[in-house]
């Protein structure tokens, strides 16, 4: 059996991630992981800024990942719903794809930081669940933090 495709997506908060995931659900054969729905049923109280933050999503994604291999390797898209804007989030994710034969597609959303921060604050002001809070500053402090994405990390990439 063919294993899935593991899917990546990088852009900053409000910038479609979430939206993207849920349509690659509806259009094909995936299953979507998000992160900020994990986190905020685990850990209500505990704000994405915090050092404890950190550790305790990656241990969530490990978590997240011992599931979406099981899915992947049955033949189904994984759609990993967290922003891979660092090597090191995509290195890890390539790594546990490539283990079970499973090709990776990063899905580059390009909306602007002004679309993108409004979108962020106007989900938060509607109270929409499973997000975190982001403000413009927030997604600057993210635009400065996120690196480049190269396909010779080991994956196809997409311009949305």
């Amino acid at each position: 059996m063919t294993s899935g495709r593991v899917h990546l997506l990088y852009g900053l908060a409000g910038s479609g991630k979430s939206t993207l995931a849920r349509l690659l659900c509806v259009e094909g054969r995936a299953v979507r992981f998000t992160l900020d729905e994990w986190m905020l049923r685990l850990y209500p109280g505990l704000h994405f800024d915090s050092i404890e933050y950190g550790v305790q999503a990656a241990e969530v994604r490990e978590l997240i990942w011992s599931t979406a291999e099981q899915v992947v390797t049955a033949g189904v898209d994984v759609v990993l719903d967290w922003n891979s804007w660092s090597t090191e989030r995509r290195a890890w994710a390539v790594a546990r794809a490539s283990a079970v034969a499973a090709p990776v597609t990063l899905r580059v959303l390009s909306t602007s930081l002004e679309v993108s921060s409004q979108r962020a604050a106007a989900r938060t002001a509607a109270g929409e669940g499973f997000f975190h809070p982001v403000t413009r500053s927030g997604n600057e402090h993210l635009a400065g933090l996120m690196q480049e994405p190269d396909a010779s990390e080991g994956f196809t990439i997409l311009h949305h």
